[in-house]
């Protein structure tokens, strides 16, 4: 794929992208994939909130160039495609270390998927016994070989090639030293079974009221549920430039790709106003003049 870059998103904040109301106990859930379950960032949110980050510099003619023009007439698509924001590792409590950025084998088949049609390599590791539970060489999550990730205990196997995996991860991921060791003493791979368990059960969820000013008391009816990824969780995307101006020239379209910010902190998501949704977007790869 011509043109492209990965982009990671690193939630620094819990982070609500709404699914509309609820059927069950939580009235207000997350956005799902369809056939994992597994939370997702649709790609119209990530470019609505970037185009308003350029706009408030008075970059107009930047935005439209990238971002396209609005309306229902005269509107049009702009010259940069964003994927949606995939989940590539999910946070969880662990008794020792804290918490764990964990992940499975599915996630990394697809994130070799995913490499391949951007066209890059990626050392992913070969999971032969994909019920096992790898951690790095210098993980904190580990006592014993024992791991106790929320409800799930379990054997840990120290992996030379996860750690070498982690640690390639981790200069995508983060530009300072401390965000990448931590991610590497806490990077952990779990069975699918069990990393699907974890990503349904340990989201936030969060009661909300809304008080009634005369009597200061909770308004009837007045409490609901709302779902949140939890803070810590990493996303990741790809994108990628079109046509510009309806020419396809490949040295123009890097370029307006490298004139895009290489890192930026955003608020995506519902409940801003209460400091939810703050995350850390993050472009690498690809670069050339």
């Amino acid at each position: 794929m011509e043109a492209s870059r990965w982009f990671w998103i690193h939630c620094l904040s819990p982070l609500h992208i709404g699914a509309g109301e609820g059927v069950g106990v939580i009235d207000m859930p997350i956005q799902r994939e369809k056939v994992t379950e597994w939370p997702i960032i649709p790609g119209s949110s990530i470019k609505g909130v970037q185009r308003e980050h350029y706009r408030a510099k008075g970059q107009d003619t930047f935005v439209q160039k990238v971002f396209g023009t609005q309306g229902d007439q005269d509107g049009s698509a702009g010259a940069v495609v964003m994927t949606d924001g995939r989940l590539f590792s999910f946070p969880v409590a662990s008794r020792y270390g804290t918490f764990a950025y964990v992940a499975s084998p599915l996630i990394l088949k697809r994130l070799a998927r995913d490499a391949k049609a951007l066209g890059v390599s990626l050392d992913i590791p070969d999971l032969i016994e994909e019920s096992s539970t790898l951690v790095t060489m210098n993980s904190k999550l580990v006592e014993n070989d024992e791991l106790y990730l929320g409800e799930f205990q379990g054997a840990a196997k120290k992996s030379q090639q996860l750690t070498d995996f982690a640690e390639q991860m981790a200069k995508l991921l983060f530009d300072d030293k401390q965000s990448q060791t931590l991610w590497i003493e806490r990077f952990v791979i779990v069975s699918d079974d069990v990393f699907q368990y974890i990503v349904t059960m340990n989201s936030e969820v969060t009661p909300r009221i809304r008080i009634d000013h005369e009597t200061q008391t909770v308004s009837k009816g007045a409490l609901w549920y709302e779902e949140y990824v939890p803070a810590e969780a990493i996303f990741y995307g790809l994108m990628w430039c079109d046509r510009i101006d309806g020419r396809n020239d490949l040295s123009v379209r890097h370029q307006l790709l490298n004139q895009l910010e290489k890192q930026m902190y955003l608020q995506l998501g519902g409940n801003t106003n209460v400091g939810k949704g703050r995350v850390s977007w993050r472009m690498t790869g690809g670069e050339r003049s």
